[in-house]
């Protein structure tokens, strides 16, 4: 029986990465893939003397600072692969307008501000802002590799732009800093690189790789997407790794709670200490590992997340030199209308006559993929899984390209886009020598992603970074790579495959990982004193300095205290994260009185202020507040209990604090006092708060 330190599912570009990684770190490591080459939706396919690029159009940030880079220097592809920086990136041609996003982004942020001038203020400002929110991001993750990162209850305040990018929307983020629709749809053109249009896309997933692309530069490699998926390979065989094509993995084994070996169709068996699946996430966890080996709620998680949407290509060889009749454009993005909610739902329908479209020239990039006198045009527009009952075979996929319907449904969103492109580049049929159609149902034969789904799931709010799928899964030694827990998009599989390897190797080496996506829930922390987290608050605000009558629930003890009605005198605290110390030490100084130790005699009480704490790490900090509660009641004087002498209020949108008068607590901790019928004594912010709290507490 074979035997190998990793097994990796899937030679897509997290699996390679993944492999790599591995192998270079002395890890005996296999990769099974199911098709003939590697690299997933990286490969190409050749009409001729004609070579199609399968999926990419550019690849963002192949330049140091960029998001792609230190992957490709790491695994040797620079040494294997030269890349060609697109200037311009692309144009977007608009009803109105044809901006062109130029390489130097000075330049492509004056294009805007000559089409929008009435908006240049919130241009410069909302480009400088996602630049500092770009340069959170990476400091962070930098700071991570090298293992100096602050303890995750500072990030409110030293990743603010970062967190708030991960937790809003981008038409939300947008309409911050500029008002134009024109202007909103004309910025936005690369929502169709992520797959969801501005009300529906995680800013975040946008920002990162735009500022990637813009500032590090948007690249195209010399020979392809293949040519990296070969680079990659080569560098996995260098370090002893190996690839085995045409086997398709079919189970996981399972014993005693721990994955022990991979199937496949072919009968193939190998045992493996670990094992990474860069296979969609669906058929790894329900298909090949079983429900019955998973928590029901992880199930029922998995089963019931949304695949992202898919895509229609149009793949066209040309026996005509598009570059000669005057054509510059790698990428030109085209929409008759400014609405892409519209743009999208067309896609939703399967109505091609009016979805958003991408035509690609990939000779303007690399000249040697079409002959001379020749070109290669891609046409793109997104399009759904579930079109006319899939595409015409209601679900039955056995033989599906031979099905009357499906061939119908095919030519007819085909020749629908060919009219509208002919309109762009006038004479366009008579130039086909090749032409091959990809749809939803292609994606799901050569990558088996269900729904044929580009960008794993859906790449919402909801779904993005911290709340997607984790690479670590209830099966300690299985680990997941690719879009489907990190996001869609060569260099997000490229830095999926990264990550992932860096949590295998610290399983096996016994070593703790915590990455920029997934912070683990094991590895927050639970201060003595309140933690930055967050818990759903029930309060009221006051429109002046009085007691509050707002009722919140504690945290731990679930005791809901009425503000201006607790029954003892009280001293409140208002802090945040950055201030919490302040307040314990307060606390100590009060508790250290011994008229004033027994919670009966004065109740103590945190008011945290969390409004700046972003959504997604709601869960997170619930845990963590739990965990800090329960820590400080093993150390409680005796005959004190829980619930009455450690009391933490979270205060989720900072309306207690506001109402009580306060100014900013992440600066300086305020306090009240209150008497036992629960009248507001005196509030105080500044210097010395311990002296002033006793000095409050006497007057009563």
């Amino acid at each position: 029986m074979e035997k190998f330190d990793v097994v990796v599912i899937g030679a897509g570009l997290g699996g390679l990465s993944a492999a790599g990684y591995l192998a270079r770190a002395g890890k005996k490591v296999l990769v099974l893939e199911h098709h003939t080459v590697p690299g997933g939706y990286a490969h190409e396919f050749r009409r001729g003397k004609y070579r199609f690029d399968a999926a990419l159009h550019a690849l963002d940030g192949a330049a140091p600072g960029g998001w792609s880079y230190a992957v490709l220097k790491d695994l040797g592809v620079f040494d294997q692969v030269q890349f060609h920086r697109m200037d311009p990136f692309y144009t977007v041609r608009l009803p109105n307008q044809e901006v062109v996003a130029h390489a130097d982004p000075i330049l492509y942020e004056a294009e805007l501000v000559k089409h929008f001038p009435h908006e240049r203020e919130g241009i410069h400002a909302m480009i400088a802002d996602m630049l500092e929110t770009y340069w959170q991001v990476r400091r962070f993750d930098a700071e991570g590799q090298l293992g100096i990162r602050p303890p995750l209850e500072k990030m409110p305040a030293l990743y603010p732009k970062m967190l708030a990018a991960m937790s809003i929307t981008l038409d939300e983020y947008m309409s911050q800093f500029i008002q134009d629709a024109e202007l909103k749809t004309t910025f936005a053109t690369l929502w169709g690189y992520y797959g969801l249009p501005p009300k529906k896309l995680t800013a975040a997933v946008f920002i990162f790789p735009w500022v990637s692309y813009h500032i590090m530069g948007a690249f195209y490699p010399q020979g392809g997407s293949m040519a990296m998926s070969r680079a990659l390979e080569a560098t996995l065989k260098k370090f002893g790794g190996e690839v085995r094509y045409r086997q398709t993995v079919n189970r996981i084994e399972v014993r005693d709670g721990r994955a022990v070996a991979v199937e496949t169709e072919k009968g193939l068996r190998i045992e493996a200490d670990v094992i990474v699946s860069n296979a969609n996430s669906p058929d790894t966890l329900l298909k090949f590992v079983g429900r019955e080996h998973l928590p029901a709620d992880y199930v029922r998680g998995i089963a019931e997340s949304k695949p992202s949407i898919s895509n229609f290509v149009i793949y066209l060889g040309l026996d005509r030199d598009l570059r000669a009749d005057g054509w510059n454009h790698h990428e030109l993005f085209v929409s008759d209308e400014y609405d892409l909610e519209g743009n999208y739902q067309a896609a939703l329908d399967g109505d091609f006559a009016r979805t958003a479209l991408s035509l690609t020239c990939y000779n303007i990039a690399d000249p040697e993929c079409a002959p001379e006198g020749g070109s290669i045009l891609n046409i793109f527009s997104l399009a759904d899984w579930n079109t006319d009952n899939q595409w015409g075979t209601g679900g039955n996929l056995a033989n599906y390209s031979e099905n009357p319907c499906y061939i119908e449904l095919k030519k007819v969103a085909a020749e629908t886009l060919l009219d509208r492109v002919e309109k762009i580049i006038p004479g366009l049929r008579k130039s086909i020598k090749y032409m091959e159609t990809g749809t939803p149902l292609t994606n799901w034969r050569y990558s088996l992603n269900v729904g044929g789904a580009i960008y794993g799931t859906d790449q919402t709010v909801e779904n993005t970074y911290m709340n997607r799928l984790s690479a670590q899964t209830p099966i300690p030694n299985l680990f997941l790579a690719g879009a489907w827990t990190f996001g869609g998009g060569m260099s997000a599989a490229l830095l999926s495959g990264r990550d992932t390897s860096r949590l295998v190797i610290g399983f096996m080496d016994g070593t703790p990982v915590t990455l920029m996506t997934a912070p683990n829930l094991d590895d927050l922390p639970a201060a003595d004193s309140t933690p930055p987290v967050k818990q759903a608050v029930t309060s009221a605000s006051t429109s002046s300095v009085s007691t509050p009558s707002a009722t919140l629930k504690a945290t731990g003890s679930e005791r809901e205290l009425t503000l201006n009605a607790i029954g003892t005198p009280a001293v409140l605290l208002f802090h945040t994260a950055e201030t919490a110390e302040d307040a314990e030490r307060i606390n100590q100084a009060i508790r250290a009185v011994p008229e004033y130790q027994p919670s009966a005699a004065v109740t103590i009480a945190n008011v945290v202020d969390l409004h700046s704490v972003p959504k997604l790490f709601r869960g997170f900090a619930e845990k963590s507040m739990r965990e800090s509660y329960e820590k400080a009641g093993k150390s409680l004087p005796p005959g004190e209990k829980p619930q009455d002498y450690v009391i933490i209020l979270p205060d989720w949108d900072g309306s207690v604090t506001k109402g009580i008068g306060l100014a900013d607590t992440s600066k300086t901790v305020g306090l009240a006092v209150l008497d036992a019928q629960g009248v507001l004594i005196g509030t105080y912010q500044g210097t010395e708060p311990e002296s002033h709290a006793l000095e409050m507490l006497k007057k009563m």
